[in-house]
């Protein structure tokens, strides 16, 4: 009996050391999230969403226009193809690009800025893309290493040579 006393001392400091720590195994994960959230001292950002309306220009910068931001105004926004030029002919072309929201004030002015992947879709002429804020700054910094979603609907133009070009993209933009 007397040998089991310090065992039984043991035992009995080391439940209350886990019953009372706050990142016990005895705690439940919800409330450790719990604490490990309020010690950041803020909430995750919402939803960033809006309608972009960009023009095919070509060369360095491919794409460029404005996004509407919900809540927050009206941006420029370009597109830079890393990707190298389309296929040949194909229903569906893949391609890379890093995409900028920028100070319709001052294009030097960036304030969102990432790279993203997707593929276009001749037989509908939609696309589709996804990618990840690399730059988030002012307003916008709550969304930095949040995922990008883009898609919508390609117009096509003809040129007098007849080569078949795009137009314009028009569609939703959302960080999450």
């Amino acid at each position: 009996m007397k040998r089991s006393r310090p065992a039984f001392l043991f035992v009995a400091m080391a439940l209350l050391y886990w019953g009372c720590s706050e990142n016990g195994p005895l705690v439940s994960e919800f409330i450790q999230g719990e604490q490990v959230t309020e010690s950041l001292g803020k909430k995750p950002a919402p939803y960033l969403s809006g309608t972009m309306n960009v023009n095919f220009v070509g060369g360095v910068v491919t794409w460029d226009g404005v996004v509407d931001l919900d809540g927050y105004g009206q941006y420029g926004m370009r597109f830079y193809n890393i990707s190298g030029p389309p296929r040949d002919y194909s229903q569906a072309n893949p391609y890379e690009e890093i995409w900028e929201v920028y100070d319709l004030g001052n294009p030097t002015l960036v304030y969102l800025g990432g790279t993203d992947a997707g593929v276009v879709s001749l037989a509908n002429s939609s696309f589709r893309m996804n990618g990840g804020v690399e730059v988030a700054t002012g307003v916008f910094e709550a969304w930095l290493g949040r995922n990008t979603h883009m898609s919508g609907t390609i117009t096509w133009q003809t040129l007098p040579n007849g080569m078949v070009i795009p137009a314009t993209a028009v569609g939703p933009f959302r960080v999450n």
